[in-house]
């Protein structure tokens, strides 16, 4: 396993810790970000360190070795690579149906004048379509695995 993850992962952490102890020393507006900031840089950090140190034992080294050849002959196998590109276009295609429905639901909304409220619930609705579109090139991707 390369150092350069080990690395990164204390980054990481590092980031992630700067950002939870600026939330917790100073209160303003922006402290929930500082808190989804510390979270999201704690979490792959933790993920990241954990992953060097497992797979950089020495009994566990011939069974690394072993999964870094088969993703490689996974990443050029010509099937696969047909079928990602396949499932991509066919959430491109869903995400275009999803985004056009959305822009008629928010347009009618700015008609009848009710998009003000509504602001923040507009970033959990973007943000359940990432999620959302992400799901859905898993589920392509299976489904033409099949």
């Amino acid at each position: 396993m390369k150092k350069s993850m080990l690395y990164t992962g204390i980054g990481y952490m590092l980031f992630g810790l700067m950002s939870i102890a600026i939330a917790l020393i100073f209160e303003f507006k922006f402290e929930s970000f500082l808190w989804g900031l510390g979270g999201a840089g704690m979490g792959p950090g933790i993920m990241m360190v954990w992953k060097y140190m497992h797979w950089s034992k020495p009994e566990n080294r011939d069974e690394y070795n072993e999964r870094l050849r088969i993703e490689k002959i996974e990443m050029a196998d010509e099937r696969k690579v047909m079928l990602r590109d396949k499932s991509g276009r066919i959430t491109y295609l869903i995400m275009l149906g999803v985004y056009c429905v959305l822009l008629m639901i928010f347009s009618f909304l700015v008609t009848i004048e009710w998009f003000m409220p509504f602001a923040k619930y507009i970033v959990i609705v973007l943000s359940m379509l990432l999620i959302f579109q992400f799901a859905c090139g898993i589920i392509v991707f299976n489904y033409l695995n099949k």
